[in-house]
């Protein structure tokens, strides 16, 4: 469905820049935006939702001429890769620590946080250039 192609493309979009916030607000003037979203805990977890429901969507339904689920890969793991991290940041603002799997999985995607909000910028770009290239 191309509503949920949209909202990948936002999601992955949006994501990267937060996740790369940090070197990108010191290369443009950001405007708060940044800071609003990461600092409030409702937002995060209001992100993680959206961004989980784009990664189910883009496994589930493809657009046509894709093949399913190795069509929409990038995008989905982007997505979901998002989604666990701000979910992991309001876990960690309401706990004050993770433990576990998932406290491994996130300090994975705090050390390279840069590094995968430059990646999600790309896959979404690419995203929105190509729909039905494979793994996009």
């Amino acid at each position: 469905m191309v509503q949920f192609y949209v909202l990948s493309i936002l999601v992955n979009l949006l994501g990267g820049f937060l996740l790369a916030g940090d070197v990108i607000s010191k290369r443009f003037s950001s405007s708060g935006f940044y800071q609003k979203i990461t600092k409030s805990e409702v937002y995060m977890m209001i992100f993680a939702i959206i961004a989980a429901i784009a990664g189910i969507f883009k496994i589930i339904s493809v657009l046509e001429g894709n093949i399913p689920i190795i069509g929409d890969l990038l995008p989905a793991l982007a997505s979901f890769t998002l989604a666990i991290h701000f979910f992991c940041k309001y876990l960690l603002e309401k706990k004050g620590m993770l433990e576990g799997t998932l406290g491994t999985i996130d300090l994975f995607i705090e050390n390279y946080k840069t590094l995968i909000g430059i990646a999600c910028i790309i896959i979404a770009i690419l995203h929105f250039l190509f729909p039905s290239a494979l793994f996009l």
